[in-house]
């Protein structure tokens, strides 16, 4: 009888035990939920400048995401041909230029990328630029799974614009925008191709990254954040463009800093390894994660420039 009452109390207390586990580690699993939001995207607060202060002519544009969220845009079109510092001549010129279709890092919105639509302008090439929900004025709360809806929004109703070609919109992405490109160029069917109004999206005309990583878990891993990678394995957010890009058939760039702080400069490579296609690397020695467009201006610019010519 003894026995018994003993094995009954050690039954019970490993099972309380177990419960209180369970239950500590479904209630750790609620707070990262509700705090990965919070802890992931940083959206600034206004705008740090409008394009009338580069002298840039923008047409804005609104497109609506599929669960309903309406995102902002500026357009920054291309010098035209024949005006003053258009490089565009001959047949190139009776072509329409290529767009590209830039995806934003975490803690910036459109306005902090007027600097990229200056050189797009004057070398020829349309400029779209898209934010994020919560980004830029725009209502709701980021998520990795609401960044790629707004992507392809913002790819969607790019490729409606006037003066837009479907067939050569471009998509560039820095940091996490580089997720978002790369879910784009994964989404899309390699045998489709887009109509005049974009409704039937093909796959990007080219992809360029700007100090991608491969996954959250990886950035957290060779950042040397033991207890952030612990507590993203409870958490939804992945952002594992290693996977996606393994069905990127668009030519690809990546350009990457070799001194990447935040990113580093390996998992550019490994990106790089991965993708099955035409593909580039650009190495910008020395180069930051947040200090390329600062301080590396001619050699992101010329790396960029040279494989946007190679795509017409």
């Amino acid at each position: 009888m003894g026995w018994e009452s003993t094995s009954f109390q050690v039954i019970r207390t490993l099972l309380v035990a177990g419960g209180l586990c369970v239950a500590a580690v479904l209630g750790l699993k609620v707070l990262v939920l509700v705090a990965e939001p919070h802890m992931a995207f940083m959206p600034p607060s206004g705008d740090a400048a409008a394009p009338s202060d580069f002298a840039l002519p923008a047409e804005p544009f609104e497109t609506v995401t599929v669960d309903g969220m309406r995102l902002r845009g500026w357009l920054i079109p291309a010098r035209a041909p024949g005006g003053a510092g258009a490089p565009r001549m001959g047949a190139v010129a009776s072509r329409a230029p290529l767009t590209i279709l830039f995806f934003h890092g975490n803690a910036e919105n459109i306005s902090h990328c007027l600097e990229l639509g200056m050189l797009t302008r004057s070398a020829g090439y349309n400029l779209a630029l898209v934010d994020y929900r919560g980004y830029g004025g725009n209502r709701g709360q980021p998520s990795e799974t609401g960044l790629y809806r707004d992507g392809e929004a913002a790819l969607r109703a790019v490729r409606g614009l006037r003066g837009v070609d479907p067939a050569r919109v471009v998509v560039w992405g820095r940091s996490i925008g580089a997720a978002v490109a790369v879910h784009l160029a994964a989404a899309t069917p390699a045998g489709a191709a887009p109509t005049a109004t974009g409704d039937q999206a093909g796959p990007p005309a080219g992809v360029i990254l700007e100090s991608p990583f491969t996954s959250v878990q990886d950035l957290l891993r060779e950042g040397g954040h033991p207890l952030l990678l612990a507590l993203s394995r409870l958490g939804t957010f992945r952002f594992d463009s290693a996977a996606a890009i393994r069905r990127v058939r668009s030519p690809l760039l990546i350009i990457h800093g070799t001194a990447d702080e935040i990113a580093p400069f390996a998992l550019g490579q490994r990106l790089y390894g991965l993708a099955p296609g035409r593909r580039e690397l650009a190495a910008i020695a020395g180069g930051g994660h947040n200090d390329l467009m600062a301080l590396h201006a001619a050699e992101l610019w010329a790396a960029a420039d040279r494989f946007l010519k190679s795509l017409d």
